[in-house]
């Protein structure tokens, strides 16, 4: 019996199949390395670049634009505050404001034709509306609202009558201030000249007749009773002011023959 034929492999085959998959395998690995080396490279780079060719290179990464695009320009509020400082600016000014209306605080003139404006009208005193003090300039309990609570010390007196009852200028002068002032209410405050002011305070909203600057007559209808602030009714809550101080304006209108 002849035995069956067995085939196998010679011995340098298998060395040979053994470095195939070796040189496979290495050349794999260097593959990889290159692959994260073009990873690194800006998409502008070509071989044999450097790092320092690259800085400062004028053309890296640019952009180019068609001449049909224009810029477009920004609209910003006129009375916007967008920067640190036109923020901090805006923040001052508003306390500023708040602190003059809260203490009564009018603008100040140079006005070198107020004493002209005056002339003998300047001497004319008058009530600013018929009615009688509800509330004296002194001492007083402490009334509160949404609006805030009053003081302590009264300085000035509230003559009480029907809110929309027309109020007019004590005396002729200019006036400095229309505006809110907070607890205060609504108030305008004229300025009469050496020092003296008059403040109409608590006035209806929407029914001032004049605008700060304006130089008045005695007896012009600056604006109407209302109760707008600290206040439990309607009332013109009337206040004198001498060189920043207050005074009683029950006496200091009797010494020009007013009588409230």
């Amino acid at each position: 019996m002849s035995n069956p034929l067995k085939v196998m492999s010679a011995p340098g085959g298998m060395g040979k199949n053994r470095g195939s998959r070796l040189a496979a395998r290495l050349a794999a690995l260097a593959v990889v390395p290159a692959l994260f080396g073009t990873m690194t490279l800006p998409a502008f780079a070509t071989p044999g670049t450097t790092a320092t060719d690259l800085i400062g290179a004028p053309d890296a990464q640019s952009l180019i634009v068609g001449s049909e695009v224009t810029a477009s320009t920004v609209q910003r509020d006129s009375y916007s505050a967008t920067t640190k400082e036109e923020l901090q600016a805006a923040a001052a000014a508003a306390a500023a404001a708040a602190s003059r209306a809260r203490s009564g605080s009018a603008s100040t003139y140079n006005d070198a034709n107020l004493a002209s404006f005056l002339g003998n009208d300047g001497k004319a005193w008058q009530r600013p509306v018929a009615a009688s003090p509800t509330s004296d300039y002194g001492p007083r309990r402490i009334i509160c609202n949404s609006a805030g609570c009053s003081n302590g010390f009264h300085d000035g007196v509230d003559l009480g009558t029907s809110c929309g009852t027309p109020i007019r200028a004590v005396s002729a002068g200019r006036v400095v201030f229309v505006g809110s002032a907070g607890s205060y209410g609504n108030r305008v405050i004229v300025d009469h000249g050496g020092g003296v002011e008059s403040i109409y305070g608590h006035v209806q909203g929407g029914s001032y007749q004049v605008s700060t600057g304006d130089l008045i007559e005695a007896g012009t209808l600056v604006a109407n009773v209302g109760r707008t602030g600290v206040v439990t009714d309607c009332v013109l809550d009337l206040k004198i002011r001498i060189n920043g101080s207050f005074t009683n304006p029950v006496p200091f209108l009797a010494a020009r023959g007013v009588d409230l």
